[in-house]
This record gives structure tokens, sequence and C-alpha cells, in this order.
């Protein structure tokens, strides 16, 4: 089973998307960058990260923000696929801008498209993956 971490700060939109997605997924949610940062040395048993676009800066770490996260994630990990998540831009215009914004975003998702579409987005994600490692 593949694991996927959330971080952001909506804890009703987290709880939410965990008990959906715990149907495929372990799933583990942080609120805030500086629980994100304080496990970071487990980050790496993680497979997929949805990251929200808007989440306050770490108490300790004032420039962290959420696409250097993304960023350092790409970097660090073996692997990871990492969703941008926001819910301040429609998926119209995530797909318009998502990769200006974040280029190293895997994918992008509006937080109303729903989340059978994150689960879907998820999926193909994965099977992404699995094709490119062949």
């Amino acid at each position: 089973m593949y694991k996927l971490a959330i971080l952001d700060d909506d804890e009703h939109w987290c709880r939410v998307a965990q008990r959906f997605l715990k149907q495929e997924y372990t799933v583990a949610a942080y609120n805030s960058i500086s629980s994100f940062l304080w496990h970071l040395e487990e980050l790496n048993q993680y497979d997929i990260f949805l990251v929200d676009f808007v989440i306050p800066t770490a108490r300790y770490e004032l420039n962290t923000n959420s696409i250097e996260i993304i960023t350092n994630l790409k970097r660090r990990l073996p692997r990871p696929v990492v969703v941008f998540v926001t819910a301040h831009m429609s998926q119209n215009e995530l797909g318009m801008y998502g990769k200006r914004i974040c280029p190293e975003a895997d994918g992008f998702f509006a937080k109303d498209t729903g989340l059978e579409m994150l689960a879907h987005q998820i999926r193909q994600l994965l099977t992404r993956g699995k094709t490119d490692d062949n």
C-alpha cells in the first residue's frame, strides 16, 4: 500500500481527505510546516505528498513556504509524487499557471474539484511513475 502525506493548515480538509484516501493509502496529515519539518527524517517513507499552496511559514523557518517544501522533497527523496493543492485557484487556472508557480510539482489540484478527482489524479500519477521506471 502506498503511503501518502498531507501538508495543509486546513485541519477540516485534512481530516476529510485523510478519511477518504485511507481506503487506498496509508495517510498521515501535518497541519504546519513546523510539524512537517519536525518529522523530516521520516518523510522518505512516503510515496505521495499533497502540499497546500498557502500555508503559514514555520515558526523557526521563516523563509520556508510550500514551493520550497516541494522543491526540497523532489531533491531529497528518490522519486516522490508531489501534488500542489490549493483552494485559491480553479482547476483551469492551475492547468494554465501551475507549472509556472511550482515547476517541481507532478500534479495540481483545486480543492473544490472533489476528492474523487484527487484520488483519480493520484492513481494516474502513480501509474505514470511506474511506467517511467520501466
